[in-house]
């Protein structure tokens, strides 16, 4: 096991696409399961190279990225402004033992529809620092998912931390998924910030429906200089869905997804915007939300 961060690139480095990072284990565990990393003959853990960590100061929040999901929600994260989705989405990711193993940079690694965190964090507008032999470099989430199973990551490269800025607003996470402790059959986070009553700037993000988190830019301009009214927003929204090319699961028909996806994105923009009405969370002028 290596103990140094430059060992483990080494060791990746070296056995090429035979090698597979491993952290908290449970995504690696489920993929191995169902033979879709037949190539795979080493694995290179990264839990003692001391990426377990939150740190908070000049206004970021970098979280390491061996550190357990419960370790996440019991810190005051989801205390910093615009990032209260972060513990809405690690509440659903159940049992608390799947926390307790699970890491950040294994959820987001993974790269499957069906989890629940990278949804948040992309909502959050989340960064990655991804370190390599050749040095560091930062990628925003939004940019970082290739495929199903494929992470924006190159040969040799690992996810040292997730690096959140809190923002003047306020977020949530709804999930839906056929029991309490199920994946998802689509969840949605959204960020929004008001001014006057007013939505300023929003993002909202819809997973399990595509290859990786979609994040709705056309909601999220119907939204602006408005207050999110069901009356409005689910009409806007059922059309929208229907044009979209939804991922199948054997668990839900993308017909069904159509009919889940407008109330629950609409009850989930209106909880964070109900959370920066009560927090007092208001900007004087259109914010960036990137």
């Amino acid at each position: 096991m290596p103990t140094d961060i430059n060992e483990a690139l080494a060791k990746l480095s070296q056995h090429g696409k035979e090698a597979k990072v491993i952290a908290g284990g449970t995504g690696l565990y489920e993929l191995i399961k169902r033979n879709y990393v037949p190539e795979v003959k080493y694995v290179v853990s990264i839990m003692s190279l001391g990426l377990s960590y939150i740190k908070q100061s000049n206004g970021e929040v970098r979280m390491g990225s061996t550190t357990h999901l419960q370790d996440v929600l019991e810190s005051d994260v989801a205390a910093n402004k615009g990032l209260e989705a972060i513990s809405d989405a690690l509440k659903e990711i159940r049992p608390p033992q799947i926390r307790n193993m699970a890491t950040v940079g294994g959820e987001v690694c993974i790269s499957v529809p069906n989890v629940d965190l990278p949804t948040a964090l992309m909502a959050c507008s989340a960064e990655l620092v991804v370190v390599s032999l050749r040095g560091e470099r930062k990628v925003p989430l939004e940019e970082f998912y290739t495929d199903v199973f494929l992470p924006g990551l190159k040969q040799g490269e690992i996810v040292k931390e997730v690096v959140l800025r809190p923002s003047r607003g306020s977020s949530a996470f709804l999930k839906f998924g056929r029991t309490a402790a199920d994946f998802n059959l689509v969840n949605v986070a959204a960020s929004v910030e008001v001014n006057d009553k007013l939505i300023t700037a929003s993002k909202v993000v819809v997973g399990g429906i595509d290859r990786s988190p979609l994040r709705f830019r056309e909601l999220e301009e119907e939204l602006t200089s408005k207050t999110p009214d069901a009356k409005s927003i689910q009409p806007f929204l059922e059309k929208r869905v229907g044009k979209l090319e939804i991922l199948p699961t054997i668990h839900g028909s993308p017909e069904y997804k159509r009919v889940i996806m407008p109330p629950l994105i609409t009850k989930c923009v209106t909880q964070a915007y109900t959370r920066a009405l009560k927090a007092g969370r208001t900007v004087d002028d259109r914010a960036e939300i990137h």
